[in-house]
């Protein structure tokens, strides 16, 4: 894995997700869960998500961080599938991680701060000029 930063997001994360109106899902909230764990021989960081709303699963997602320059791929049960990797790049204390499909532009930033993390997705859509906010999460380590 790329250095210790990334160890702090190591374990298992539940918490409540803020939900702006999207093309996949109208606004509202959700609960979140997020596990990170080490993987191919610690050379990568592995998350699973699922993402429950009115007591329902509504979105389960797998990700795969590696390597010093942090590649990023990122599959989920709404069809996202890696053309290419994306990148991440630590900016300001967060982990900022960006990718680009047909869709348009994923933007979402980590944030740890002990037992806490902040959860911050930005979207820019195919055809738009700027990004949105479509979700802000907070997690407690569970």
């Amino acid at each position: 894995m790329s250095g210790d930063r990334l160890s702090a997001l190591i374990g298992d994360w539940e918490g409540e997700e803020a939900m702006a109106a999207s093309p996949w899902a109208p606004a509202g909230t959700a609960h979140g869960r997020l596990a990170f764990r080490p993987g191919l021989g610690a050379a990568a960081l592995l998350l699973d998500y699922a993402q429950e709303r009115d007591g329902a699963v509504t979105l389960t997602g797998h990700g795969v961080l590696t390597g010093d320059e942090l590649g990023w791929w990122w599959f989920d049960s709404l069809g996202a599938r890696p053309q290419t990797p994306g990148t991440g790049a630590w900016r300001d204390g967060a982990l900022v991680l960006e990718r680009v499909t047909p869709r348009g532009t994923n933007r979402t930033a980590l944030r740890v701060d002990g037992d806490a993390l902040e959860q911050r997705i930005a979207v820019r859509l195919a055809g738009e000029a700027d990004f949105a906010e479509l979700v802000v999460g907070r997690y407690r380590r569970a």
